[in-house]
Formats: structure tokens, sequence, C-alpha cells
């Protein structure tokens, strides 16, 4: 992959970058259990998309342009026949496979239940009620035994698919999001319900994950990254391209209440963005080189949704200068680097922009005492 659109740092902060390492593993991937977690934090009061629905009145902004993009609201406002029509047959499909596999449940439940009654009724009369004088279970018994964790195995996932698939229902029910937008959602949920993503499919799984996410977000009036100055001007700019950065180089990240995130010295390929939870960033740093004072400094600040960490990772090589603790269920977006600098590499004039923009930074950040929590002046 392309390396990232920026100035380097200086020969001493070089040789303390450590080649840099695989994602965490509590990153998903967007299937049906993990999509419908994201709804849930999505729909948390405490995360930002959640208020910025509120501040619009809990309507969604399928239908207008928030921010003046042009391009973005004609699309958006365009809700063309063909489209609807779409959206109505997939409905269709979706309500018939459901009932078909509803069907089939049962069936299945049912023929186990009675398959579990003529074991017990014949266990009964030939007396395997209870071990043979072998210390070995009857085989009658076994067979029952199995007939009952099956019975219960397919009740319990029946029942966890129909909790989320309520849900996403009232998910989409309550933020009003678009049919078209409903439909694909549901289908994808109901894709990965009963079956897991497929070890090389993997990425395509979360390419398409981030893709609705994205949408959805973007009618709930908080489209992604563009809390940040970058990404809010690249927005501006280059819709279309921030569009694909969304889909091709977001990762879900979920971390659970006091999980260390990241530690201080640990390689760094991600950009943290915190969509919904609080986390308490610390850090011991060294003193800045101008500073008298060779104490260095303390740094403890509580971090909430809307704010990021780890920036400097789009824009050179860099290791975590402090440690990020989750104070709560936590679910980020996190930018991947390389991914990151090949979307922006494949257009010009936004690579162009994107290289000042990292100049400065990484100017900025040899300058400063460096952590996690650096952030870039304002954009000129």
């Amino acid at each position: 992959s392309n390396p990232p659109p920026c100035a380097g740092l200086d020969s001493a902060q070089q040789r303390s970058v450590v080649p840099s390492m695989a994602h965490p593993s509590r990153c998903g991937t967007g299937t049906g259990e993990e999509f419908v977690l994201i709804l849930q934090h999505l729909a948390d009061p405490a995360s930002l998309p959640q208020q910025r629905f509120r501040q619009n009145g809990g309507h969604s902004s399928n239908s207008r342009n928030s921010d003046g993009a042009g391009e973005h609201a004609s699309s958006r406002q365009s809700s063309t026949l063909w489209q609807l029509c779409l959206a109505l047959l997939q409905w269709l499909q979706k309500t018939v496979q459901d009932t078909l596999l509803g069907a089939i449940m049962l069936l299945c439940i049912s023929a186990l239940k009675l398959g579990r009654q003529v074991v017990a009724v014949a266990r009964s009369f030939v007396d395997c009620l209870c071990c043979s004088r072998s210390g070995k279970v009857g085989t009658l018994t076994s067979l029952h035994w199995s007939l009952s964790n099956s019975v219960f195995q397919v009740q319990t996932l029946w029942t966890e698919r129909r909790v989320q698939q309520e849900i996403v229902r009232d998910f989409l029910r309550r933020h009003s999001i678009s049919s078209l937008l409903s439909v694909r959602v549901k289908k994808h949920v109901g894709r990965f319900q009963l079956q897991q993503a497929k070890a090389k499919d993997a990425d395509k799984v979360r390419r398409q994950a981030m893709f609705l996410i994205s949408e959805i977000m973007e009618e709930m009036g908080s489209p992604p990254l563009v809390e940040h100055s970058f990404f809010a001007s690249l927005r501006t700019k280059h819709m279309s391209l921030l569009n694909q950065l969304c889909w091709e180089a977001l990762v879900p990240i979920f971390a659970s209440p006091n999980e260390i995130v990241f530690t201080v010295g640990e390689s760094c390929s991600i950009m943290y963005i915190i969509v919904n939870g609080r986390g308490q960033y610390t850090a011991q740093l060294p003193a800045s080189r101008d500073a008298s004072n060779s104490a260095g400094t303390q740094v403890r600040k509580v971090l909430q949704s809307g704010q990021w960490l780890s920036e400097a990772a789009l824009w050179t090589g860099w290791v975590h200068r402090g440690e990020l603790r989750s104070l709560a269920e936590c679910f980020f977006l996190g930018l991947d680097a390389a991914k990151f600098a090949r979307v922006i590499s494949s257009h010009k004039s936004a690579h162009t922009f994107a290289a000042s923009y990292a100049r400065k930074f990484v100017e900025g950040l040899n300058r400063s005492v460096q952590s996690d929590i650096t952030e870039a002046g304002a954009l000129e």
C-alpha cells in the first residue's frame, strides 16, 4: 500500500518507531450480532449520533442537506420510483424468507420435541432411566439427553434471533430511517444471524457493514469523522471520497468496561474515534524541548463521544505515548492508516490537501510534547 501522505518525524523520533502490528482482537467485522450491538450504541443517549438526532427534533436528515453539500443533497432528495420499487421487492423477499425460516425452525423444534418424547417413552419400557451395572449411560438415555440439548439450543438461537430483529426494527422505526436503507439493514442483519462470515469474506462483510452504518449516521445527522476539522473540510470538497473512506478504511472496535484499549509503547496504525462511551487517557510525558522544567507532564483526561485519539498514526509512524482505559461499554470507529492512505492517494486534489495538512500536523507534533491526544491547529 502507499505510504501515508505526510512529512516524517525528525531522525530521533523516527528511531523510536517500531513496526506496526495487526489490529486488536476486539476489532469486529459487522456481522449480525455485532451490527445490532452497533445500533444499540448509536441509540444510546450519550452517543453523539443520538444527540445530533435529538437536536434535529427527532427527525431523519435523509431528505435534506444539513451541511450544504449540493451533490449529496440531490442524491438524497431524489428518491426515484425504481428505488422505491426495489425497496418493496426486497422487503417482500425478506418477508417471505423470514416466514419460511420461521416455519422451518418451528418444524425442527417440534420434530426434536416429538423425538424426545418417543425416546422417553421407549426408555421407560426398557428400564434405561438409570445407568447400567457397568456404570455406562444407556443408549436411550444418551439419545434423550442429546435431543433435549438440541431442543434447548435451537430454541435459544431462535429467541436470540427474534430479539435482535426486534431491536433492529425498533431502531429503524424510532430514527425514521429511509425505507430502502431499512430493507438493506434488515437483510444484512438477517444474513449473518444464523451463519458466520467466512474468513476470506471478513473484509467484504466489514465494508458492507460500514457502508450501512455510515448511511445510518448520515441520516441521524452525525456523519462519521466530520467532528474533525480535516474530514469536515474533506467532506465539503470531496463528498464521494469521504464516503468511500468510511466504508473502505473504518473498522468497528468494541471495549468492555475497565478494559485497556491500548497502552504506552504499543505500535499504532489506527486513529480511534469514540462514538459511544467514555475512556480515560493517562500518560507520563517528557518535558518539551524548550521547557526549563525537566520533570515532565502527567496527563489524565476523560474522553467521550465525538473525540478522537492517535491521529498521528495517519500522518507518520506512531507509538502510543499513554494508556487508554474504557470507563464504560465503548464503541469506537478505527480509521486504518494504510487504507486511509490508499483511498486518499487515489485522488490527486485530496492527496495534495492531505499532504499539506500532514506537514502542518507533524511540524506541530515535533515542536510540542507528544501524546495520543495531540491535535493540529485550525485549518487555513
